[in-house]
């Protein structure tokens, strides 16, 4: 705890935030304002008097956090839901999200005032031309976000946790496009600027297949990407590659520090802290702030501040504090994959990376930069195994041999791809960048067929309570303290965890078969 001190807060802010999202209760900023006046006199007393009763303020401290995610979580509930009127309606948004083409509709991402709604309009040669920023006029009956059939998925608090808080289908006569005020929000600015740069890479001559990767890797867009290349990614274990992430931004990161390093004297140290911030947030603007970009973004700032402070860079308190201020900022991260996926798989690479890149020594460079890519891919891999077999329950055999074409590749094509953008004036030399672009893209697709391709190449695995994530986790903590220590207690813990993990999941079996 005194190693990691912002991780006590970050843990009761989480507690108060699943402790309000499962019984729904309500906090008022009475109880949080008494408390806060407790805590402050109980400050006061201690700093003049003993430390014996200091253990007491920390409980303080914690319960204060706990409250906090209590009341942030109740807000951001009555923010997303709202009481539809029973009957057809007129209403007037603007989308706010790029048209996703289903197999009858198009799905539509619209603001009503404050409240985001999902609309479905039938296919038509009108409704393709919607586009970023359109306003629409639309009469139908809104209906709350709820589940349909037996799927096991809660899809109705999936898109309340994403902000949506109803969804509407719309006749191709009830509605219609609008002229709406030029003057556009931070948001749809960015968003628009997303949609004409991968406008620019089709006319440019990025490639049919080619171009729905291209902008995943480099924007952040998926719209394009057919379920089929989807399947292939993750049946290869590169499925990440697809999602921005901590790696993309560390690659921009790298980037950005190479060009600015000039700045790095005495007096120009923060205006170069400064230029990097401010790109990484215009960037991650643009990509319309996933919650693993921002929480890159976020940790890269940290890193720059410690680099530039003298003191270790790259930490679990670096990863605390991103993760507490997020959820300060919307408590609903915490239940985005995306979200979930980053941090565990940052905190699995701190953990397990110097253990696996320690096992093997290797006299020469390209040896040492192998093995320490590999030791990365296995550290992610296993810290974020539990929460891939619960989401997706399915778990990539061959991942080490993709994920070592995908870290040459993915970098290339991210650089490649700015590199290309700065020189379209220059059409001569823009074209052999394309054509490279091109055949490297192609080169990872491939790499992804034919991985998946492979005997057994994708192991279906299901995880079916979240008790059995808590217990892997568990076990996997309690392995890792053997390792290092080598003491018998950690090994007949972590033997009886799994032997535990192994029971329940049989108990779950038997109550699905006999349901």
């Amino acid at each position: 705890m005194k190693t990691y001190p912002i991780f006590r807060l970050t843990i009761a802010l989480v507690a108060g935030i699943l402790f309000t999202n499962t019984y729904r209760t309500e906090i008022t900023y009475w109880s949080i304002g008494a408390l806060l006046f407790l805590l402050l006199a109980l400050g006061g007393l201690l700093k003049y008097h003993s430390f014996a009763g200091r253990w007491v303020f920390g409980m303080g401290v914690s319960f204060f956090m706990f409250l906090v995610g209590c009341v942030l979580t109740g807000q951001a509930w009555r923010k997303v839901m709202v009481d539809w009127p029973e009957e057809v309606r007129a209403y007037r948004g603007v989308v706010i999200g790029t048209p996703v083409e289903k197999m009858k509709t198009y799905q539509c991402r619209v603001k009503i005032q404050n409240i985001e709604v999902l609309l479905y309009l039938p296919k038509d040669s009108l409704s393709a031309s919607i586009r970023i920023g359109d306003g629409l006029f639309f009469n139908a009956k809104m209906d709350v976000p709820h589940n349909k059939g037996d799927n096991s998925f809660d899809y109705a608090t999936f898109l309340l946790h994403h902000g949506v808080s109803g969804t509407i289908y719309v006749t191709a006569d009830a509605w219609r496009k609008y002229e709406r005020d030029s003057r556009s929000g931070w948001r749809l600015m960015a968003l628009s600027f997303r949609e004409r740069i991968i406008e620019k890479f089709r006319k440019w001559g990025i490639g049919k297949e080619q171009l729905p990767v291209l902008s995943a890797l480099t924007l952040g867009y998926k719209g394009d990407l057919d379920t089929e290349t989807r399947e292939r990614y993750s049946a290869a274990g590169i499925s990440h590659v697809l999602a921005l992430s901590g790696m993309h931004i560390g690659i921009i990161w790298i980037l950005l520090d190479g060009l600015l390093q000039p700045l790095m004297i005495r007096r120009l140290k923060m205006l170069k802290w400064l230029l990097v911030s401010i790109t990484l947030w215009a960037f991650a603007f643009i990509v319309g702030c996933e919650p693993s970009v921002v929480r890159a973004v976020l940790m890269c700032m940290i890193m720059e501040l410690g680099i530039l402070s003298g003191i270790r860079p790259l930490s679990m308190n670096t990863l605390f504090v991103a993760a507490f201020f997020m959820l300060l900022y919307r408590p609903f991260y915490l239940f985005d994959v995306g979200f979930q996926l980053s941090f565990v798989a940052v905190a699995s690479i701190l953990v397990f990376y110097p253990m696996f890149n320690g096992l093997i020594s290797c006299r020469y460079r390209i040896g040492r930069s192998v093995w320490a890519a590999i030791s990365v891919s296995m550290a992610a891999q296993l810290g974020t195994a539990p929460l891939v077999m619960y989401y997706f329950s399915n778990f990539s055999v061959y991942f080490l041999l993709a994920n070592l074409v995908a870290a040459l590749l993915v970098p290339l094509i991210i650089y490649g791809t700015f590199v290309m953008v700065l020189l379209a004036p220059f059409l001569t030399v823009q074209w052999w960048l394309v054509s490279a672009l091109n055949e490297m893209v192609a080169c990872l697709n491939g790499v992804a067929e034919w991985t998946s391709g492979l005997p057994y190449a994708k192991l279906s695995v299901s995880v079916l309570h979240p008790g059995e994530i808590v217990l892997c986790y568990l076990m996997i903590i309690l392995g890792v303290l053997y390792w290092k220590t080598k003491r018998r207690k950690w090994l007949i813990g972590t033997l009886f965890v799994c032997v535990c993990l192994l029971g329940m999941h049989l108990c779950l079996l038997l109550f699905e078969t006999t349901k």
